[in-house]
């Protein structure tokens, strides 16, 4: 059996968040994803790879693009889902001069129209950072950058046991940036808190409805090990359920 075959194999052999394991498979009309991934800290080949995992365990057909300019409307027109893993910083004239901040007015505007139409929007790790200060982009995550040290281990613990998006997730330890973000919504929103050896914690993970449409932050996924443990794949798989309203 070739390597592909295997890795396909592993995971159509995991279990699904649902008993009735083969639902996301009867039909072929499945709601899309967008994804944006990958910046200059974080390369799309890892965030692909740790992402498809959850989006195939739920047949959640997906489009992955690296090139911000494809972000607009007419992209989004044509899906269900977006996620965004990815900074706001883009370097046109090389590393050696100053970045500049990608996202456009008419770019915030779509997102922020996707969401309030009906979409969902499933923001993770560095989509809160370093984007254009004062636009409709931080108004709709309800948080933004707030640094973070070196990698080092630290806890994700389950702050809301009832929604959707913790189901079957319990608190786990991972090697990872811990982003301390800045977090300016009612706390009855927090999903996750991440918690560092030394006590120093932050929000780390929420959720929102907007509109028609419904949003998710989740702040691990630096690293390959956060991305793919188990927990975070629970917790993508989840959000990206609730997000869609594939349950209800």
């Amino acid at each position: 059996m070739t390597a592909r075959a295997l890795l396909f194999a592993s995971l159509l052999a995991l279990p699904l968040p649902s008993q009735d394991t083969d639902a996301p498979y009867r039909t072929a009309h499945r709601p899309r994803a967008l994804a944006l991934i990958g910046d200059r800290y974080h390369s799309p080949v890892y965030i692909r790879d740790g992402l498809i995992q959850a989006l195939v365990r739920e047949n959640i057909p997906t489009t992955f693009i690296t090139a911000v300019t494809e972000l607009n409307r007419q992209s989004l027109s044509e899906h269900h889902l977006l996620i965004i893993f990815r900074d706001g910083m883009i370097w046109p004239q090389g590393y050696d001069k100053p970045h500049v901040k990608w996202m456009t007015d008419e770019q915030q505007q779509a997102i922020w129209d996707f969401v309030h139409e009906g979409g969902g929007f499933l923001a993770l790790h560095n989509a809160h950072g370093l984007y254009p200060p004062g636009g409709l982009y931080y108004k709709l995550l309800g948080g933004d950058y707030g640094g973070h040290p070196a990698p080092y281990r630290f806890t994700v613990r389950v702050e809301d046991h009832h929604h959707p998006v913790t189901q079957g997730v319990e608190d786990f330890e991972v090697f990872d940036e811990h982003h301390f973000v800045n977090y300016y919504l009612d706390e009855r929103f927090v999903l996750l808190r991440t918690i560092a050896p030394d006590n120093r914690a932050a929000v780390g993970g929420w959720w929102r409805q907007l509109g028609k449409g419904r949003f998710v932050y989740l702040s691990p996924g630096h690293t390959r090990e956060a991305l793919e443990h188990p927990m975070m794949q629970r917790l993508i798989r989840n959000a990206v359920r609730w997000l869609l309203r594939i349950d209800e």
